[in-house]
């Protein structure tokens, strides 16, 4: 007498190669070019793997029993779940479906590693554009770019006042939004915010020692004339010659401070 697996031979498996043979249905599930598609799909297909066990084998004891799963008494329910269908029962159906070698094929074609590029790639894009301005401007730049009510929430909730610590920290709390992160990546997430601080403390350490100067170079193209809207806009803002921002007592404390407020968020 030979078993036959019907849900994961009659059911997953027809879906895993229906999924993976049709090359539009490909390059519209697991195409990473547009990252929150991907995680789009990639948590409802994981969701519907996860279930597929519980929902069928569930409908089809409900189907069998008349529709007393479905009719309200709770006392019923317990007792079909109980006698008819035990959770062992689904447990060791979900188990065969994620052993099935069509299982495995699935998982390889979600190219998760470029997934974490791309959001990596824009949580360092924003990084580095509020530390290039940063630069330029001082810390009384405005570099959040957030909304304001965001802005005045991590104001009264974590306690930041520089704009360049709460863009920093708005990045990382990013990462692990639910439509952001992945549970198989997360390491690589974990990873990747800590090379966020990083980067963040090596730019705060070289320029307080001065080997990165705040301010900038006065040249002939920053002079403001009332017919070049270029310049207008490269001027838009106050500029001070190249200087340390370690040699002000002023400037050394309110880091200091961010940095202890950064230090005691993130533990």
């Amino acid at each position: 007498r030979m078993d036959v697996d019907l849900l994961t031979a009659g059911v997953w498996v027809p879906i895993a190669t229906a999924l993976m043979a049709d090359t539009a249905i490909k390059m519209a599930i697991f195409s990473p070019g547009i990252a929150s598609i991907l995680q789009a799909n990639y948590v409802a297909l994981d969701i519907f793997l996860a279930e597929l066990a519980g929902r069928l084998l569930l409908s089809a004891h409900d189907e069998n029993s008349g529709g007393l799963l479905s009719n309200g008494f709770e006392e019923v329910d317990a007792f079909l779940q109980k006698s008819i269908l035990p959770k062992e029962r689904i447990g060791r159906a979900q188990e065969r479906i994620y052993s099935h070698p069509k299982t495995a094929e699935f998982s390889k074609r979600w190219n998760l590693p470029i997934y974490y590029q791309l959001r990596f790639g824009e949580s360092c894009t924003r990084l580095n554009k509020a530390v290039d301005q940063t630069k330029r401007e001082g810390w009384i730049a405005q570099v959040f770019s957030g909304s304001d009510d965001r802005a005045d929430e991590l104001k009264k909730t974590i306690g930041f006042e520089l704009t360049l610590f709460l863009e920093l920290y708005d990045i990382i709390s990013d990462l692990w939004r639910p439509d952001v992160i992945l549970k198989p990546l997360t390491n690589r997430f974990l990873r990747g915010a800590v090379q966020l601080v990083g980067r963040t403390v090596s730019f705060i350490s070289e320029s307080m020692e001065g080997k990165i100067k705040f301010g900038e170079e006065q040249t002939e193209n920053h002079a403001i004339s009332g017919t070049d809207n270029r310049d207008s806009e490269e001027m838009s803002y106050p500029t001070r010659a190249p200087y340390c921002w370690g040699e002000s007592e002023d400037d050394v404390a309110a880091v200091a401070w961010e940095l202890t407020i950064l230090e005691s968020s993130i533990r």
